[in-house]
């Protein structure tokens, strides 16, 4: 209820309680004439008792004025007291309406405060879920940092460990440097030693050589078509084939029985320890492989090979052991000199004999 509707229902029932005052004075005064009435009817009725009952109305008379007049008093007591009231009500109102104001403005204050407490209060909650949040950061952090301690304590056995393998294969790279230097030392020897070995040999090998050459030279003596160059023994084809063919004529193979011959005597001087064989090398001009009907050679490369492998046939049918024996063919690649006259064909057109290691 508001402070102004309290003052209007108080000055509204202000005025209702002095009626209802006054209406009970009316009633009261209405009673005792009722009562008057009464008695004196009683009285004109029974003259006996007539004194007694004007004694006793005039006691109640008396009675009753006297509490009127009291009722009287009170009443104007009561409205003395009443604009008492009324001013003390009008001050307490006043002080009412002073404390409602005070109210309102403490309720204002209140609603400021609340919204100021909601706000610190989700101020609050916002620091807590932060201060939770850097909690959980940190125990993270926390566990971080104890993973890195204990990857660094690997790391540092780890460390330890390595230093320990070098240390070893440092131990083991001095050994072997101190091998390797001996090694070097015996690389060296055995070098020389391996020198002195290959001198050997191949003094042995050119003495073999030449002790074959010489008996090729005693069995082919009064023979122009053979030319010794060095470590090879070269004879022209025609001496052992006809023209773009690899079948040895009659001719040829008297000359290779010879050489066949001489090899055989060799080979008996020949040291066990020397790996010889005997290469046995064909070659042609650069005039091009008529092709015709029963040519069955495409190239001179082809023809270079088929007759060194003839040689090499016959001369295992004479004895020679096939695994001293090797054929190779060469063509018109490797001339003995250059020019396309007769004589520089001819001079191409070869079979040569080298004695060589495997």
């Amino acid at each position: 209820m508001s402070r102004k509707s309290i003052n209007n229902s108080f000055d509204s029932l202000w005025p209702s309680f002095v009626d209802v005052m006054s209406n009970l004075f009316v009633l009261m005064l209405f009673m005792v004439v009722i009562f008057l009435m009464t008695n004196f009817i009683s009285t004109a009725i029974n003259p006996t008792v007539k004194d007694d009952r004007i004694a006793q109305l005039e006691k109640m008379l008396k009675d009753e004025n006297s509490l009127n007049q009291r009722l009287i008093a009170n009443i104007k007591a009561i409205k003395g007291d009443s604009g008492k009231i009324l001013e003390d009500n009008r001050k307490k109102d006043k002080e009412l309406m002073e404390l409602y104001n005070t109210l309102d403005m403490t309720n204002h204050n209140l609603k400021k405060e609340e919204v100021k407490n909601e706000n610190f209060a989700n101020k609050v909650d916002e620091l807590n879920m932060f201060i939770l949040q850097m909690e959980g950061d940190i125990i993270k952090k926390e566990n971080q940092i104890k993973a890195l301690e204990n990857n660094e304590t690997n790391l540092k056995n780890t460390i330890s460990k390595l230093n320990m393998e070098m240390q070893k294969l440092n131990d083991v790279f001095e050994a072997t440097d101190k091998y390797i230097a001996w090694q070097k030392v015996q690389i060296v020897e055995l070098g020389k030693k391996l020198n002195r070995a290959l001198a050997n040999k191949t003094a042995e090998l050119w003495k073999v050589r030449s002790g074959f050459f010489e008996g090729l030279s005693s069995a082919l003596v009064g023979n122009d078509n053979f030319v010794l160059d060095g470590d090879r023994f070269v004879m022209p084809s025609e001496v052992f084939f006809s023209s773009q063919s690899a079948e040895i004529s009659d001719e040829g193979k008297i000359q290779l029985r010879k050489i066949a011959k001489a090899l055989k005597e060799a080979m008996q001087k020949f040291p066990d320890d020397i790996d010889w064989i005997l290469r046995v090398d064909g070659h042609t001009d650069i005039t091009p492989i008529k092709q015709k009907a029963g040519n069955k050679y495409k190239s001179n490369w082809e023809l270079s090979v088929d007759r060194a492998v003839s040689v090499v046939n016959f001369l295992i049918d004479e004895g020679i052991p096939e695994n001293r024996l090797a054929a190779t063919g060469f063509g018109e690649f490797h001339p003995l000199v250059m020019g396309k006259d007769k004589k520089s064909l001819q001079k191409n057109r070869r079979i040569e004999f080298k004695l060589t290691e495997k």
